[in-house]
């Protein structure tokens, strides 16, 4: 039986939120995992923190529409299983650079389709997905990812052959994500309907309807692009 949507929000929309939702709680169950057997304890402190933002971050984005969580994730309850597959992982360092590069591509993809959502419901959902961390880790990346990107970006630094390794995974782990973006779109009308308004929404006027999803994954490649860059690991 079909969840009931509520009806003050667009479809689209509660679509949008239930994905955005769905990736925070994936990356909390990555972070949480990734801290039990961190190298040492300040490291497992740091990603136990990012953990915990996640789910508060999770909690944010539901907060914008009616519903149970469980009701507004259902729909992505398996989007992420092909991406998990193929990304699978049992080295300590390449399983948190998958969620940093994995939950990142996730997040740039909410942001760049939430710019085409309209107010009030638009404004709240930009407000959580544009959230910076707090604390120490403020002014880096928005999310939940800063302290692990702080961490892989020490761990590279003073290791050249793993940094070679990471960026060699980095541009796997990206590779998937960009290809779940056009699965996504293509099973979620809804998604791919906010796709579709999103350059416009970013001042790409001259974009065509046709070209939005090739302009959104050039976007989302180029935040990968930077975000490698913050990890000093070349994309």
């Amino acid at each position: 039986m079909s969840s009931q949507r509520p009806s003050a929000v667009p479809a689209a929309v509660v679509d949008l939120v239930g994905f955005a939702a769905y990736s925070e709680l994936a990356e909390f169950g990555l972070l949480a995992t990734r801290s039990v057997d961190a190298p040492d304890l300040a490291v497992r402190q740091a990603l136990a923190d990012g953990a915990d933002r996640a789910l508060d971050r999770e909690r944010a984005v539901l907060a914008v529409v009616e519903g149970s969580a469980a009701e507004v994730m259902a729909p992505f309850a398996d989007a992420l299983t092909e991406f998990d597959t193929r990304t699978r992982t049992d080295d300590w360092a390449e399983g948190v650079l998958k969620g940093v590069v994995g939950h990142g591509v996730a997040q740039d993809f909410c942001r760049a389709l939430a710019a085409g959502v309209e107010d009030p419901v638009g404004k709240k959902l930009r407000e959580v997905l544009d959230r910076p961390a707090p604390g120490p880790a403020a002014g880096a990346e928005a999310g939940a990812d800063a302290e692990a990107i702080e961490v892989l970006g020490r761990l590279g630094a003073g290791d050249e052959v793993l940094a070679s390794r990471l960026a060699l995974w980095g541009r796997r782990v990206v590779g998937e994500a960009l290809s779940l973006v056009t699965v996504l779109l293509d099973q979620h009308p809804g998604l791919d309907e906010l796709a579709a308004r999103a350059p416009a929404a970013h001042g790409a006027d001259e974009v065509e309807p046709d070209g939005a999803r090739t302009w959104l994954v050039a976007r989302l490649t180029a935040e990968h692009t930077r975000r490698m860059d913050r990890l000093r690991l070349a994309a």
